[in-house]
């Protein structure tokens, strides 16, 4: 069997659902040796999904940086290309399936953000898109792989499918903790870090809640003066990322640092460096900076929201990794910071719990589901 995997929507930069489609298919090609893999990717992204594997084959497209092209050959090219390398299964590691594609599919979903009014990610056009891209996949791929319990919900009630379509492959993270000195101090000065510092890191966009840490984060340091952390704002500019500095600028306080993107290769020693990691997020899909920060050892607090408190372990398990908070309560973010910053009794069990839950998240495991659905298609 041939499966054509469309990696098109990622570029240089791999974020979330890009690191989420490299993982996945690395453990896939070790599972799947027997049937071939043609990916179809960006000369930008290229570098990022190079497999050891006899069985893959890389087509690699000289789109433009441009998001009207990539659809563009997406719905007009890419139909003509998969019917010439004779492609019997699309994956499709985003919601960007062609519309002329009338073969078997397995379709990534992440989340049904774009249903959510309240929740600010894309501008309003590409919101638009996104939103019918993500019910037009989910309805008309053969099956949906989707990353939380939560997005299996909203998907199968937004799309209007059964959930027994939709199955369950949930993220894993491969960091650990860095005790190395040479490699803290090393990524310390790269990002020019403080001493002690709160960490968030993801791309910095309105969903993400920031200006209410920025609020919490100067009430923290209004009534605990004698805490010594600076704020970390890590990630690659979004859509509406301008408005932050001005939250910044209007804020009593000081110690605020934005350092960019951040490289893969440093995160783990960024987490490791951080004190707490907040992430305040009004809605997640998943969540994979948290459960990074957890597998580093840093404690975790994050909105009580979406699928964050599936990533805490509190919806599995009913042992909660992490302190969790409402998104709108201000000042709660600002006590629950104190508590752990103040506490080292509780920052210690929050430690120990996120290790521990950390490890109950496997790309082999997930990458089995995926597998499991591709090959129920035939000839696997």
């Amino acid at each position: 069997m041939r499966i054509a995997v469309n990696l098109l929507p990622f570029r240089a930069q791999l974020y979330g659902a890009g690191r989420y489609a490299q993982n996945i298919l690395r453990e896939l090609l070790y599972l799947d040796a027997r049937n071939e893999y043609l990916l179809f990717v960006t000369s930008r992204a290229a570098p990022h999904y190079v497999f050891d594997a006899a069985n893959v084959r890389v087509v690699t497209v000289g789109l433009p940086d441009s998001t009207l092209a990539r659809i563009a050959y997406e719905q007009l090219v890419l139909p003509v290309q998969l019917l010439r390398h004779g492609a019997d299964v699309l994956l499709t590691a985003s919601v960007a399936v062609p519309v002329f594609w009338y073969g078997k599919s397995v379709t990534v979903i992440y989340d049904m953000i774009a249903e959510h009014a309240n929740v600010t990610k894309y501008p309003p056009l590409r919101n638009a898109y996104v939103r019918a891209m993500s019910r037009f996949a989910a309805v008309c791929s053969t099956s949906v792989i989707t990353i939380s319990e939560n997005s299996r919900r909203e998907i199968a009630r937004f799309a209007r499918i059964s959930t027994t379509k939709i199955a369950l492959a949930p993220p894993a993270t491969n960091l650990e903790q860095v005790s190395d000195a040479t490699t803290l101090e090393r990524v310390r000065e790269t990002y020019r870090l403080p001493e002690r510092f709160i960490l968030y890191l993801g791309t910095l966009e309105p969903g993400k809640n920031l200006p209410r840490l920025i609020h919490a984060y100067g009430r923290l340091k209004h009534q605990h003066p004698g805490l010594e952390h600076h704020l970390v704002l890590a990630g690659a500019q979004g859509w509406g990322a301008d408005a932050l500095e001005g939250e910044i600028q209007k804020s009593e306080a000081t110690g605020f640092h934005l350092v960019g993107f951040v490289q893969e290769a440093d995160l783990a020693a960024l987490y490791s460096l951080a004190d707490l990691f907040v992430y305040p997020s009004l809605y997640e899909g998943f969540g994979m900076p948290p459960l990074e920060a957890m597998a580093c050892g840093t404690p975790v607090i994050v909105s009580n929201v979406s699928a964050l408190p599936e990533v805490l372990g509190e919806a599995w398990t009913g042992k909660v990794a992490g302190l969790m908070v409402s998104p709108d309560d201000v000042d709660g973010l600002a006590n629950a910071m104190a508590r752990v910053l103040t506490d080292d009794g509780l920052r210690e069990r929050l430690r120990a719990m996120g290790l521990a839950r950390a490890r109950e998240f496997s790309w082999e495991q997930s990458a089995r589901v995926v597998a499991g659905r591709i090959l129920s298609l035939g000839g696997g």
